[in-house]
């Protein structure tokens, strides 16, 4: 016959206690009342035990941890303040004011220049230009220094003169011949190997007396008035001249009897 299990010892529950149980009616009193569970401010809390403010006020507080320090930078620079109206309305003033005074200046030195070269131009027409001509009377020497048959050449850049010592008709003559070609007025070249003045533009040629032979040149060469100075010396005067043409050569004047 089976045994019976054997009762299990009861276990008498313990009543819960009164303050933590809430029946029904509380519950709905609270809800109509509006009062809801949830945070609350400070003024609200309820206040707290004696106990428990005692012991907040008992923690000591840590000492802050000291903050590593920081390099010092330099300060930053400041910006210029932006000009005011007067000092832009200045500098625009000062900027138009040389503007202004670089046109005047420019049109001032125009007009300078303008009037310099007026005035330059006024003188060249007042005072025109005189060309230096050597004198029409100048000296050569001595008779000694030209012996027969010489042709001086050394007095045709400056004064356009030959100087010749030669035999005319007959007569040993000290002449000054014009060093200008009869043909066209270009200057001969008196070439002494050949013994003749000879015209470099188109080949007239001429005997050491002046007289013209060969080329387009019509005629001889012309002579300068010649005679002996107070002092001497040989004296040819381009103020006159003698054609051979004309006869002219005869004329005392024309030459120097040596």
């Amino acid at each position: 016959m089976a045994k019976a299990p054997a009762d299990k010892p009861a276990v008498a529950k313990a009543a819960a206690p009164k303050s933590l149980t809430r029946d029904t009616a509380s519950i709905l009193a609270a809800a109509r009342t509006g009062s809801k569970p949830g945070p609350v401010s400070k003024a609200d809390a309820p206040a707290r035990p004696a106990a428990v403010a005692e012991t907040a006020s008992t923690v000591v507080k840590a000492p802050p941890a000291k903050l590593a320090t920081a390099p010092v930078l330099p300060p930053k620079p400041v910006k210029p303040a932006a000009k005011k109206g007067a000092d832009a309305e200045q500098d625009r003033r000062g900027f138009l004011e040389m503007a202004l005074g670089s046109f005047m200046a420019t049109g001032f030195t125009a007009l300078s220049m303008t009037g310099g070269l007026f005035g330059l131009g006024l003188a060249r027409f007042m005072f025109p230009n005189v060309l230096a001509e050597p004198p029409s009377r100048f000296k050569v020497g001595f008779r000694e220094g030209f012996p027969s048959g010489k042709v001086e050449t050394k007095y045709v850049a400056q004064y356009g003169v030959w100087v010749v010592n030669s035999d005319v008709a007959g007569q040993q003559q000290i002449y000054a011949l014009k060093t200008v070609c009869t043909h066209l007025g270009c200057t001969p070249n008196w070439l002494e190997a050949e013994q003749k003045f000879k015209c470099p533009c188109h080949g007239s040629g001429f005997y050491k007396d002046g007289v013209n032979f060969e080329g387009p040149a019509p005629r001889p060469l012309e002579r300068y008035a010649i005679r002996i100075a107070d002092d001497g010396q040989l004296e040819i005067d381009k103020g006159r001249s003698y054609h051979e043409e004309l006869g002219q050569w005869a004329d005392p004047e024309s030459y120097i009897t040596v």
